[in-house]
């Protein structure tokens, strides 16, 4: 038998091992991965991102053939990752590692469980649903060229379109992330923040104040948000694109097409900001058909498409 050891990962050691395993990875699988150093990087500022307790490598002849992650959420969530070099798969590994993973979720308390499969990637999405988890809705991401001609947006009387540094209230922010959102699968919801994140949302340290747009309607209730980050995103070949997160919009308003408005807002803005052209990468998850028939009429395209995969934990 193969002599593969599992470990916790060490970041000082085996970071640039890791990056490069991801990206051999990404070469063949084309998920859309940033795999660089600097993502790897930014990720150890996570929340509750521990290495050495939530987070596995998998070794061969001083090479890391395989990668898992659980990643605990609010409201009793928790992601997982499982990634294994394709010379490496069918050998039981990814089964070894989901079982690390998912035990690892439930030590933490967590109730339910969402791990993502590639549309296009039979294996990944057989391999799930062997493992009991069901298939809840769709994630990935599409991009907007430079070429792309952008419409001029309007409102209907009484809505208006803020930045979040004009309106600097934590509370009005940390709404807007869980009502905005609620029930699509992928984003967090939190309903019980501590003193801390009332103070300093940790939202705030992964997009800039002045980069959140705010939509709120005739009674001030902010019901629309959008956030954005020029330069944010950084392809398996290393290409840069200006990043759009997929608008959220209240229940009551979901259904009548104000993600069109955030996200015109949102280019608008990118665009403003900085005179080079990027195109400009936009990420969802639990975003309904509707919704994403909204970017690609805007000019958007798909090149990642993930199905969500969700099991409870008992």
């Amino acid at each position: 038998m193969i002599d593969f050891s599992i470990r916790h990962y060490n970041p000082l050691l085996d970071l640039s091992s890791l990056s490069q395993m991801l990206t051999d990875i990404e070469s063949i699988d084309r998920d859309g991965e940033d795999t660089s150093e600097e993502y790897l990087l930014a990720s150890l500022q996570w929340p509750n991102y521990r290495p050495e307790k939530d987070v596995w490598v998998v070794e061969l002849d001083g090479q890391l053939v395989g990668y898992a992650v659980a990643l605990e959420q609010p409201s009793q969530n928790c992601t997982l990752y499982v990634a294994v070099h394709p010379p490496h798969r069918r050998k039981g590994l990814g089964s070894q590692l989901l079982e690390l993973i998912v035990s690892r979720a439930h030590e933490l308390g967590s109730k339910n469980t969402l791990i993502y499969a590639n549309e296009r990637n039979t294996a990944s999405n057989l391999f799930l649903k062997k493992h009991g988890f069901v298939s809840v809705g769709s994630s990935g991401a599409m991009k907007l060229s430079t070429s792309s001609k952008i419409s001029a947006f309007d409102l209907l009387a009484g809505f208006q379109i803020k930045k979040y540094s004009d309106v600097n209230e934590p509370r009005i922010l940390l709404s807007a992330l869980n009502h905005c959102y609620l029930d699509m699968w992928g984003h967090q919801h939190n309903d019980n923040p501590s003193e801390e994140e009332l103070r300093s949302p940790r939202f705030l340290k992964y997009y800039a104040a002045d980069d959140i747009l705010l939509l709120f309607d005739p009674q001030n209730t902010a019901c629309g948000i959008c956030s954005l980050k020029p330069e944010g995103k950084k392809d398996g070949d290393g290409a840069i694109s200006d990043l759009l997160d997929a608008p959220g919009v209240l229940k009551a308003y979901r259904d009548q097409g104000y993600q069109r408005q955030l996200v015109l807002a949102g280019i608008q803005h990118l665009r403003q900001k900085d005179s080079r052209l990027h195109p400009i990468t936009l990420e969802f998850w639990g975003e309904s058909e509707s919704a994403l028939n909204i970017y690609k009429e805007l000019g958007f395209e798909m090149f990642n498409h993930l199905l969500t995969y969700h099991k409870e934990i008992a």
